[in-house]
């Protein structure tokens, strides 16, 4: 890895600010080969309102207020699917835990300004980087035609093809029974990004299920080695957040964090093994099906599309931030 600053690429994180999320986000923020320089917050697990205050803390431990912050609105293009409620208070609330307490001033602009900003006034093309739905970034597209010439790639924490959807939790009420969630809260938002022509690595559910030929999870001997590794308190907390989760699925013989593993591959490509050119379409009816993804063989692909990659590679990668970043 290198910290030359010439050579570190441009990247805008749209996130709901879910566990995983801030994972992915602590990588990202400490790695010397990324610049992020916008975090945009989209309707999802948390609410926006709560989740830029959060991701406010988060930029407070990092020490990089510096970094520009907005949040979308609080519906999505159409429908009003959302996570259950209880999902939504933990992930409101419960991370503040672990964060410093800043009191964080309101964004001048909306997310979506912030997107055409910071891509139409980038010296060169950015990379995005969409942890949430799509809600943001498909209001942004809307407003600023240029923008698509200013987005070098998208990459996506989306779809689910070979596997479930949805994590079968037994809650009441729970509506979601087929879908992944990124794409079931808000299709119409996806529908509009993948007939955006911008180049899209799609990173679907499939890429971390547990009993695939190549997922990219944390075996238990893995965070037993980051914990020790880690010496920054960023680090600390990125682990710490890793291993909160593995505590919590017991089930699983390796742990899934599944927007880690999105941002292992925004750095570095060659972690995954299994790429597929597809052209995919996100169903949006009937209900039943809403936030399906459809490969739709016969036509020109849309995505690049992961679907399985090197355990030992990902967890070198994260080995290595824990061992060096913030020392």
């Amino acid at each position: 890895m290198t910290s030359n600053d010439t050579v570190r690429r441009p990247v805008i994180i749209d996130t709901d600010l879910s566990f995983d999320d801030y994972v992915a986000l602590l990588f990202l923020l400490q790695h010397p080969e990324i610049e992020v320089r916008a975090i945009t917050v989209v309707n999802g697990v948390a609410h926006v309102k709560q989740g830029v205050e959060n991701a406010g803390r988060l930029l407070a431990l990092m020490k990089r207020q510096d970094i520009p912050l907005a949040g979308g609105p609080e519906r999505a293009l159409s429908g009003q699917r959302a996570f259950p409620p209880g999902w939504r208070r933990i992930m409101d609330y419960g991370i503040r835990l672990l964060l410093p307490w800043v009191s964080s001033p309101v964004p001048r602009l909306s997310a979506p300004e912030l997107i055409c900003r910071q891509c139409l006034e980038s010296d060169r093309p950015v990379t995005f980087v969409a942890l949430g739905p799509l809600t943001n970034l498909a209001l942004a597209l809307r407003a600023e035609p240029k923008l698509a010439s200013r987005i070098e790639t998208i990459f996506i924490s989306g779809g689910a093809f070979n596997v479930l959807g949805t994590i079968q939790f037994e809650l009441p009420g729970n509506p979601n029974q087929v879908a992944e969630w990124n794409f079931y809260l808000d299709t119409e938002a996806a529908d509009q990004v993948f007939k955006s022509g911008i180049p899209i690595v799609l990173i679907p559910l499939d890429v971390t299920h547990v009993t695939g030929p190549q997922p990219l999870v944390f075996s238990h001997e893995t965070v037993k080695r980051l914990r020790k590794a880690a010496r920054g308190r960023a680090s600390r907390i990125m682990v710490r957040l890793i291993h909160f989760w593995q505590m919590a699925v017991t089930q699983y013989p390796a742990t899934p964090v599944w927007d880690a593993a999105v941002a292992a591959l925004v750095v570095d490509l060659s972690i995954g093994t299994d790429w597929r050119d597809l052209a995919i379409r996100v169903e949006s009816e009937p209900e039943a099906l809403a936030g399906q993804t459809v490969i739709e063989a016969g036509k020109p692909a849309n995505a690049r599309v992961c679907f399985g990659g090197d355990q030992a590679a990902f967890e070198n990668a994260y080995l290595e931030i824990a061992r060096t970043a913030g020392r």
